[in-house]
Parts: C-alpha cells; sequence; structure tokens
C-alpha cells in the first residue's frame, strides 16, 4: 500500500519540478545547496527516488522529496 502511493506521487507530472524552482518556493535552501545534495544523491538512501535528469535538467519530486526529509522513504528504514 505504501509503495503504491509512491508510485502515484512519481507519476504525477505536476509534482515533478526544477531544482531552481525548489528553491525559489523554500529559501532555507539554496540553488547551490541542492544542486550538491542531488549531485551526490546515490550516497543518501532514498534521495534518488525524488530526483530525475531530463536533457540537462535537473527536476526533483516536491512531496517525495518531503518524505525523504522527513526520513520516512522505505530505503531510510532500514
Amino acid at each position: 500500500m505504501e509503495n503504491m502511493n509512491l508510485v502515484q506521487l512519481s507519476q504525477q507530472v505536476s509534482n515533478w519540478k526544477p531544482v531552481a524552482e525548489i528553491a525559489e518556493q523554500y529559501p532555507q535552501f539554496s540553488r547551490s545547496t541542492l544542486k550538491t545534495l542531488f549531485w551526490k544523491r546515490e550516497e543518501r538512501p532514498g534521495l534518488s527516488r525524488c530526483c530525475r535528469i531530463v536533457g540537462k535538467r535537473m527536476y526533483v519530486n516536491e512531496p517525495i522529496f518531503g518524505l525523504w526529509l522527513g526520513g520516512l522513504l522505505p530505503e531510510q528504514q532500514g
């Protein structure tokens, strides 16, 4: 059931936002901090689930990123 919710969040196109837009919307994260965090996403369990690169742009799934920040993704429960 939990994975189905994550699949639905992943499939909703409106949840995917460019990194720059996330940085503008949430001033506690600078754009450079987010870019560094996501370029090293393989080092942090679950973070790769909320990031995709399309062409030259990096997109972040906002709700899944929030779940990652809260430590609620299945990869973080290990």
